[in-house]
């Protein structure tokens, strides 16, 4: 497994190493730490070219200086990165890297490059550490959420206690992209206790809605049912199936209508929750 981390050296960058080890991740991973130098680096002069024929600007000197430095501090800070995530993971293969672009597209493009299996970035980021620009998730980090070409964990800092189980929410919404979702929670390996929460929004304004259901709900669809939704029933029963076979816990909560009753400190359960605010088919999109 690949996983590429935008890192700038702010606290929330190292709140997302200690973040990892609740996402559930494999001894064996293959971990790129990447810092962005948020600035253009000029060209230098094409091999082979007389430099009395061509001579630079002393402000393009001035401004490749500059820009080498900051990608030097760049290097600097993935390095340190690099160096504090294999302490806190010691059997993952651990690599640095530091580059001179956008820091959203740089991410991005280099995850596609990279074949990137996930992406981790914090949610807010560094006010200005060796002028380094910060990764905030409503600028950089929102734009790799939506354009990455590979799934994206965003980290917050939180307080925590030791002793509190991992809890997950999961958002069914019967696409093949939440089915994946549920595929790649049960592949990994989760530490006993962990509590899951599976979540399906409803909007009544389009359960009567007359559609082609694609292929992968013909799975829980019964031409005789006399309920539009029935298949969510049957959607969440077999997802629960699988989770519980790979370990998780799903523990029964509040009433499924009751979904303001749902407190952090109280047991998670599978619902099946009515929300005029959140369609079938927003789950992924602007929902998320």
């Amino acid at each position: 497994m690949r996983v590429l981390i935008g890192y700038d050296g702010s606290d929330c960058s190292e709140e997302s190493f200690h973040d990892l080890q609740l996402a559930g991740l494999p001894d064996d991973v293959e971990v790129l730490v990447l810092t962005v130098a948020n600035v253009w680096l000029p060209p230098t002069l094409a091999e082979g070219v007389d430099p009395a024929v061509k001579i630079t600007p002393v402000a393009v000197e001035r401004a490749r200086a500059e820009a080498s430095k900051r990608v030097d501090e760049a290097t600097a800070t993935a390095a340190q990165g690099a160096s504090r995530l294999q302490s806190l993971f010691p059997a993952w293969q651990v690599s640095s890297e530091a580059v001179a672009d956008s820091p959203g597209w740089a991410i991005i493009k280099r995850a596609a490059e990279w074949k990137a299996d996930l992406v981790v970035v914090g949610a807010t980021g560094h006010a200005g550490l060796n002028r380094i620009q910060r990764l905030t998730l409503g600028s950089t980090s929102q734009k790799i959420v939506i354009e990455s070409p590979c799934s994206v964990r965003v980290a917050r800092r939180r307080e925590r206690e030791a002793t509190q189980p991992i809890r997950l929410v999961i958002g069914l919404d019967g696409s093949a992209d939440s089915d994946l979702a549920v595929r790649s929670v049960a592949e990994r390996r989760w530490p006993a206790g962990t509590e899951v929460m599976l979540l399906t929004a409803i909007d009544d304004k389009v359960v009567t809605t007359i559609f082609e259901p694609p292929a992968h709900l013909q799975t829980w669809i019964d031409e005789t049912d006399e309920e539009p939704l029935s298949w969510v029933a049957r959607m969440i029963a077999d997802y629960r199936g699988r989770l519980e076979g790979a370990g998780l816990k799903q523990l029964k909560g509040p009433a499924p209508d009751d979904l303001a009753g749902w407190k952090a400190n109280e047991n998670p359960a599978s619902w099946s929750v009515r929300d005029g605010a959140m369609t079938l088919t927003r789950i992924l999109g602007a929902s998320s």
